[in-house]
């Protein structure tokens, strides 16, 4: 078996959105019988809740829809760190925008709800209420299995 590809999402402080979108993608890709295909992990872009839990509030709404964060430790990427990832997935056009200054090869950075056909963001809950958080899992949830049917693909186009 070859090398699982790595797959990382990314927002800003890597404690609302990317692990939401992590346990969801990698929950999925499970229930697809995927496993070992794929390693999935997620980083914010800035520092400051490294080490930190995933947001309370993220953590309730994976728990309401059979999901764990409760392991989850937020950590940020960094350009020291772009070489260890095959693909980046960005919640929004300001994330991806970092990854691509970070020197992450724009061919390899996607955005999350660009299976959709535009460029469309995931907006960030940590500001606003509960709701926010469950249409950010909406959407995530709306967008994983397109993210695995382009993964499978890209896997295909590779390994004939």
């Amino acid at each position: 078996m070859s090398e699982p590809v790595r797959i990382l999402f990314v927002c800003l402080g890597n404690i609302c959105r990317s692990p939401l979108a992590e346990v969801i993608v990698r929950h999925l890709s499970g229930q697809r019988g995927l496993d070992g295909r794929y390693h999935f992990a997620s980083a914010g872009t800035g520092d400051w809740h490294v080490g930190g839990p995933a947001d309370p509030r993220s953590a309730a709404t994976a728990r309401r829809h059979g999901l764990d964060l409760e392991a989850h430790r937020a950590r940020q990427i960094t350009a020291d760190g772009i070489g260890d990832w095959h693909w980046f997935v960005a919640m929004d056009r300001a994330n991806r925008q970092e990854l691509l200054h970070m020197g992450a090869p724009s061919e390899r950075v996607l955005l999350m709800r660009q299976f959709e056909g535009g460029d469309a963001d995931v907006p960030d809950p940590y500001y606003g209420g509960p709701d926010g958080f469950e249409q950010a899992y909406a959407m995530l949830t709306d967008n994983a299995e397109r993210l695995l049917d382009f993964l499978e693909r890209q896997r295909a186009s590779v390994n004939p």
